[in-house]
């Protein structure tokens, strides 16, 4: 499956699991667009997080 056609299902659904993984990918669009994937029951990663964390660290 191409890329394209990846974020054109995603961004069609709001969540979607994987039916061979315990793999859930979650896509928001509103108030604020964000990227989430989550394993099983471990917590979600989220793009804005990472990012958010990227940010707050000092350049070297």
């Amino acid at each position: 499956m191409s890329t394209s056609c990846l974020v054109l299902l995603l961004s069609l659904a709001s969540s979607c699991t994987l039916p061979w993984s315990p793999v859930t990918v979650r896509l928001s669009v509103s108030p604020q667009p964000d990227l989430c994937v989550q394993y099983a029951a471990h917590a979600p990663v989220c793009a804005s997080v990472l990012i958010a964390r990227l940010a707050s660290q000092p350049v070297v």
